[in-house]
């Protein structure tokens, strides 16, 4: 059907070998093997332990910092080998700091309660529904603020603290720890339940902060830091001499290899853009390298000393070489302006990510359909794949914190049905003729989506129905466009280009009078990008990553909005704009 993501073909050679290198779920420390679990807002020891089915002892043994209290963005490793099997199988889930159980075969509300050790009142006050009775399956909310006992820390939930997290390295010492963070070995220890068992590598560490006193100072005196001129280096993906092996390969092939267009393109829009920002008064040298597209290319460049000093770094693209040169370069920002996870910025301060992921994408469609649709019947679509549990948990947590705020909302948390492969399931009572339904499916399943749409376009004559989708649905050639277009689908996508937009117009003008040649999708993302970041340097100087809220541009086809993801990582762009299907085309929602 034609359906194109806004980051287009080129994209997906790409994509493919970047994410070669993304971090397993698991990791091994010591030869031990650990689960990372990191802590959400209103999430407790006590319920993290019960979720993986570890106990409390083994917890906290294997995470000192947690004696202490927990903290939102904070890592918890999970030990395997404490890991109970036979309360594994049957262990609850962990939803928005609860723990939801399900009921089993002969269990009684009197089982349960003792179970978690709450009183059976406050369980019956948290689910008025068991009061008819437990019929196997039901999913019961366990109020784990009202555990009677298990201690003030354990039970307690996470807060923002701000202090940061830091993982011991094999070799490292409280006192070289003391030196690095500016305190001493016992406040480390104090913060951190006495560290009775002393340093371990790969633990996570909550390190003191300073007094705020010093810390407002240090920023007043140290986030601007602007200067006469600046270093800016453009790391991209040329691969210069892999064109003549392509050409050998094929004598008729007049085009360039796929990563030479996409670096070609980027250096195209960054060009542009640094034009702009000198005529608005920035000053910079700018160092253009080509990293190519292994380890043995961008290995030399990034060691060569001048690379070490720049003040900002546009690329590289491919993860293992950012980690790298955030490992050696001095005080230099990294943009990593392609899709990536975001675990790039996972212990990397200096780095930022561009474009948007998933999690932020469904951030962006929870929020806005809780508020542009609360008066309206919303319906959360849930599947019963394993799979995309996670991902319908972060969709039904926006929607019911956002749907929250809004006075005019017709209900207090979204309706939830479950339609199958075959059929829509109990969909068909939660549906509405006097009212929208909003139906939200996060869900990437091209089977279940395919058929899902053909059934939802099949009522669009006997009610009002709104989808909203996610962008893997964009590269479903099996959907048509006129379902999508009866269904209204909205979706949530990281860039979008609308050539009608006047200032589009006149970029693609500059740029065919300037190289000769038609703009793709990488030479817009290659101006967005190179005009942010060099707006900041110019306005705030090299401290401008603690004054991203205040670098306004106007982008040409994409929105920035960076975030910082805890005291030890780096930033992510959790802005994403959403399309619609309308008139049997794409267009931006405003």
């Amino acid at each position: 059907m034609g359906m194109r993501r806004a980051i287009r073909p080129m994209l997906l050679g790409l994509l493919l070998f970047l994410t070669g290198t993304l971090l397993a779920q698991e990791r091994t420390i010591d030869g031990k093997r650990f689960k990372e679990h990191t802590v959400e807002a209103g999430e407790t020891l006590f319920a993290i332990g019960r979720h993986y089915a570890v106990p409390m002892d083994a917890l906290l043994l294997a995470n000192p910092a947690a004696a202490s209290g927990l903290s939102i963005g904070q890592v918890v490793l999970v030990p395997v080998d404490a890991i109970v099997k036979k309360e594994a199988r049957n262990a609850p889930e962990l939803r928005d700091g609860e723990l939801l159980h399900t009921v089993a075969r002969k269990e009684t509300l009197f089982g349960i309660a003792r179970q978690y050790n709450v009183e059976i009142n406050d369980l019956l006050e948290r689910n008025p529904e068991a009061v008819g009775g437990l019929p196997v399956g039901m999913a019961l909310v366990i109020p784990v603020d009202k555990v009677r006992s298990g201690g003030e820390l354990v039970l307690g939930p996470a807060t923002s603290s701000g202090a940061p997290l830091h993982q011991v390295a094999p070799g490292e010492t409280l006192f070289s720890l003391a030196q690095r963070y500016e305190t001493t070995p016992e406040t480390i220890r104090q913060a951190n339940g006495g560290l009775s068992e002393g340093l371990k590598a790969g633990q996570y560490l909550r390190m003191p902060l300073p007094e705020v006193e010093e810390v407002v100072n240090a920023i007043a005196a140290d986030s601007l830091m602007k200067q006469a001129r600046y270093r800016i280096a453009l790391l991209l993906p040329f691969c210069l001499e892999r064109n003549d092996s392509v050409h050998q390969a094929d004598p008729n092939f007049r085009g360039l290899y796929e990563l030479t267009q996409i670096g070609t393109q980027f250096h195209g829009g960054a060009m542009m853009a640094l034009d702009s920002l000198r005529m608005l008064g920035l000053s910079a040298d700018v160092f253009i390298r080509d990293v190519g597209a292994e380890a043995g290319d961008w290995d030399p460049v990034l060691r060569d000393p001048e690379m070490r000093s720049m003040d900002l770094y546009l690329g590289p693209f491919h993860r293992a070489a950012i980690d790298q040169l955030s490992a050696i370069s001095k005080d230099g920002h990294i943009v990593c302006p392609v899709p990536q996870s975001n675990r790039v910025v996972l212990g990397n301060p200096k780095v930022s990510k561009v474009i948007s992921g998933r999690t932020e994408q469904v951030y962006q469609v929870g929020r806005y359909v809780a508020s542009k649709h609360a008066g309206d019947n919303i319906v959360l679509l849930v599947t019963s794949s394993t799979e995309e549990g996670v991902l319908q948990q972060q969709m039904r947590k926006i929607l019911n914190s956002t749907l929250r705020e809004r006075p005019d909302r017709m209900q207090d948390s979204v309706a939830e049905a479950h339609p199958g492969k075959g059929d829509l399931g109990d969909l068909n009572y939660k549906l509405k003729k006097d009212r929208t339904n909003v139906l939200v499916v996060p869900s990437e399943h091209i089977e279940y989506v395919t058929s899902l749409v053909t059934k939802l376009a099949s009522l669009t004559d006997q009610y009002t129905i709104k989808v909203f989708g996610l962008q893997a649905w964009e590269e479903m050639t099996h959907l048509e466009v006129l379902d999508l277009n009866k269904l209204n689908l909205h979706v949530p996508v990281p860039t979008f280009i609308d050539f009608q937009d006047p200032r589009v117009v006149a970029f693609v003008r500059r740029y065919r009078e300037r190289f000769h040649a038609d703009p793709g999708d990488f030479a817009f993302l290659g101006f967005d990008a190179t005009f942010f970041y060099g707006k900041g340097l110019l306005e705030f100087g090299t401290g401008f990553p603690a004054h991203f809220e205040q670098v306004v541009t106007d982008p040409l086809h994409m929105r920035f909005r960076m975030q910082r993801m805890g005291m030890e990582n780096g930033y992510v762009n959790d802005s994403a704009i959403i399309v619609e299907y309308r008139d049997l085309k794409r267009v931006l929602v405003k």
